[in-house]
């Protein structure tokens, strides 16, 4: 089968210098900075319940050995899991976290939390980048 290559827009970055590890998203598409907000606050929103709820131990798991409190990280983990594929429009949270729960703590501060605080100003700054080229464009065109 013959391959066309052309630049579609899509940025990379690599987690932990792992090339086994890329994320690829469009900085043109200026909705993934909504998507980010969003998720974040919804994330937030949802580790807040459970830590009233539930103590979690460093490896992201519930110290009470409780079926409640079980189903509870799972189902958490399953929300930051799809808040962040749902963020890139794939699945990011694989490539993130691998198997680990986004809840376990590295240093005092969630997986998921870490991975966030990386990744935003990195496609922040693609996603200006895009919208000043963007802009260029449009004004070669408008100020005629």
């Amino acid at each position: 089968m013959q391959s066309i290559k052309f630049d579609d827009g899509f940025k990379e970055f690599m987690i932990n210098d792992d090339p086994s590890r890329v994320i690829r998203f469009n900085p043109a598409d200026y909705g993934i900075i909504e998507r980010f907000d969003k998720a974040r606050k919804e994330i937030a929103a949802e580790v807040d319940k459970i830590q009233e709820d539930i103590n979690i131990k460093p490896d992201g798991s519930a110290e009470d050995d409780l079926g409640e409190a079980a189903d509870l990280l799972d189902w958490t983990n399953k929300l930051i899991r799809d808040k962040i594929d749902y963020i890139f429009d794939s699945q990011a949270s694989d490539i993130a976290f691998g198997r680990q729960s986004p809840l376990s703590s590295v240093k005092g501060l969630p997986l998921f939390e870490r991975f966030i605080r990386a990744a935003q100003p990195y496609i922040e700054k693609e996603v200006r980048k895009e919208q000043e080229a963007s802009q260029k464009r449009i004004s070669k065109y408008t100020s005629q």
